[in-house]
């Protein structure tokens, strides 16, 4: 593409009435880098004017010297109402250490902040909440230039290895930034978009490599393919939503990195709040950056090395014709995600996966269960069928990006090799079965799962296969973060960070929460079983004390506000600690680090926490009947939530 170095006129609508026009010049670069001239806007250097030099004046300008704005269209900062919403809706997008939204797209390839405003503006109308949690080109725009930017405000935005010079700035090679995304149709608009904000920024090249998984980018910073990462995704949220995951050197980005990433992203917007105009984009014309790769076949062949490693006896080095998977039928069900490309690596290695399922990437998803996810039954029951349509040893499925797997298997094992009674292998079983592979591997080792395991989890791990349970906050970046504090300072060696809701890191795989290497430890498994005859995988968590009842309900706040939510979950709290005190039939469990656990003198637990995100109180209840749920638990819960208004509690009735 040639260099851009054309005038672009621009109107911009004073608060005067007075419309004046100017043009400015993006300079010419040996990329094509539309987006460089934010840089200067952000640095607070010269853009150029009208044409007798007179200051600009954007719309709806930030500039304080404005003396015909009113003073009661800004506030105590001295900012913009409309401003105030661009920078507010780029900060809602937080959640966790990732960005979350729903996905809007402004017209065209350009367009003025007048867009955004009002989108954001019709967005705050129609949502109960008044919230803008809006991800637009323009957000994926200045959260792009905030990455590269604190990459390279960072001490150490490249590899640990790499020997650079950093008081040569001059001779430093460019920080290299890797772009994937899933298989929803605006991931290239926003890949686009983001790209185009991080190569804006002088000293940055960035990578697109299309289609890929959430932790193959990771794996690519690790394999020096890249500095840092960024994948836009939602996961499994709907269709509508989408997100980013960012990535460098020592892994995923925290909670605290992802606050900094918000300043300079709103730093970024106040620059092109006072142009008046958005960035420059691509539309749905493809990807804008420094080179188009694609990575995914290096990290297929990653996996294929550690399957052959699981099942033992072949090396990276063997012959082709030796395949070890050649023994056994796989049902693979990425549900038309990024985790389709995993068939390929079972059928290279011999499985036969020709029983699988919606393999063709589409973002428009399955219409019998939607957006992929482990844990929706629709999902689970489809695979299941799947698997018994071709008599498979087993189904693996995956979320949207392949962070996250789930599993079924045959319960019962015929001596003809047939099988039948396919069960699902997820949340507690899976951490069992997890565990019964690390206790032989790493004896005694330290198992850290969020808050909602099961009491016979604990007993299993434990009490059966002597490793250590370490209970922790919900949040795959919360139980991770523990694991590697644990580990680095030698209270214990965590092999294994999992949530409930199969999001898997493993210390063995650099802490990578990924779907798709959780499925590498089940599948070598099952291959070893499977060669020594040894029966169904789930006879090896046959200990495992599962209790009939297990739900999670979600009780709602009506007014929509976590300022309510959390003056409620306080004085629910301190009910629910005044009734254990004085009933025999429950339990408060005082090691418990998050919300409020109590155990139950029949069996079971049940457990409320706060969402940290959502007006919304979450209440898992484990019970040895429905019987005893409903009178030992939901009954007694009802009587003390009525108390409370502006709670909808429908969900136990």
């Amino acid at each position: 593409m040639p260099r851009l170095a054309a005038a672009v006129p621009l109107l911009l609508s004073l608060s005067g009435g007075i419309t004046a026009s100017f043009a400015f010049l993006v300079r010419p670069s040996p990329l094509p880098r539309l987006g460089t001239f934010c840089c200067d806007v952000a640095r607070g250097t010269t853009v150029p004017a009208t044409a007798n030099n007179a200051p600009v004046v954007g719309f709806g300008s930030s500039s304080s010297s404005s003396s015909s704005s009113p003073s009661s269209e800004i506030d105590s900062s001295n900012t913009p109402p409309n401003l105030r919403l661009i920078l507010d809706s780029l900060s809602s997008l937080k959640s966790g250490s990732d960005l979350r939204g729903t996905y809007a797209g402004h017209r065209g390839c350009g367009g003025t902040i007048a867009d955004v405003v009002h989108l954001l503006g019709e967005a705050g109308r129609s949502s109960a909440t008044k919230t803008t949690s809006l991800l637009t080109p323009f957000a994926a725009h200045c959260f792009g230039a905030a990455f590269a930017r604190w990459l390279l405000q960072s001490s150490s935005p490249r590899r640990p290895d790499d020997d650079v010079d950093d008081d040569d700035d001059d001779d430093a090679p460019p920080v290299r930034i890797c772009v994937g995304r899933d298989p929803r149709p605006h991931g290239e608009r926003l890949s686009d978009s983001f790209a185009r904000g991080a190569e804006g920024v002088g000293g940055i090249v960035v990578k697109y490599t299309g289609l890929a998984t959430t932790p193959s980018m990771y794996e690519f910073v690790r394999a020096g393919e890249c500095d840092a990462a960024a994948m836009v995704t939602a996961s499994h949220l709907p269709e509508e939503k989408n997100g980013i995951k960012f990535f460098a050197g020592n892994g995923g980005l925290s909670k605290a990195d992802v606050d900094d990433l918000v300043k300079l992203a709103q730093d970024e917007a106040r620059g092109w709040y006072d142009l008046g105009i958005l960035p420059p984009s691509s539309g749905n014309a493809g990807v804008l950056c420094s080179e188009r790769v694609d990575l995914m076949p290096c990290y297929g062949d990653t996996l294929r090395r550690a399957i052959i490693r699981e099942v033992g006896g072949l090396t990276p080095s063997s012959p082709p014709d030796e395949r070890p998977l050649s023994n056994l039928k796989i049902v693979v069900n990425p549900g038309k995600g990024a985790g389709c490309f995993f068939a390929d690596v079972l059928r290279d290695l011999g499985a036969d996966v020709s029983g699988s399922i919606h393999l063709e990437p589409d973002g428009t998803f399955p219409p019998t269960f939607g957006v992929p996810n482990p844990e929706k039954r629709e999902m689970v029951d489809e695979t299941i069928r799947a698997c018994e349509s071709c008599d498979a040893d087993v189904g693996i499925m995956f979320d949207t990006d392949a962070d996250r797997a789930g599993f079924v298997l045959p319960r019962v094992i015929d001596e003809d090799g047939s099988k039948s009674m396919y069960e699902p292998l997820n949340r507690n079983r899976l951490i069992a079965l997890l565990g019964v592979i690390f206790s032989i591997a790493s004896p005694g080792c330290t198992v850290v799962t969020d808050s909602t395991t099961s009491e016979g989890l604990n007993e299993f791990l434990e009490g059966k296969l002597g490793l250590r349970h370490f209970r922790y906050l919900r949040g795959y970046a919360n139980v991770i973060g523990k694991a590697k504090e644990l580990t680095e300072s030698g209270e214990a060696n965590a092999e294994v960070a999992i949530e409930t809701s199969g999001h898997c890191a493993m210390r063995e795989n650099g802490y990578v929460d990924d779907g798709t290497y959780t499925a590498v430890k089940i599948i070598g498994l099952l291959a070893r079983t499977a060669s020594s005859g040894d029966g169904s995988l789930l006879d090896l968590i046959s200990d495992l004390n599962e209790l009939p009842f297990d739900e999670e309900f979600r009780i709602k706040v009506t007014d929509g506000l976590l300022a309510t939510t959390t003056s409620i979950f306080e004085r629910v709290t301190r009910s629910l600690a005044e009734r254990c005190d004085s009933a025999d039939d429950w339990s408060l469990d005082k090691d418990n680090l998050e919300g409020v656990r109590v155990r139950l003198s029949s069996g079971g637990f049940f457990m409320i926490r706060q969402s940290l995100h959502d007006p919304v109180m979450s209440m898992q209840v484990e019970c040895i009947s429905k019987e005893e749920a409903c009178e030992k638990v939901l009954k007694p819960l009802l009587e003390l939530l009525s108390q409370h208004e502006s709670l909808d509690y429908s969900a136990l009735i």
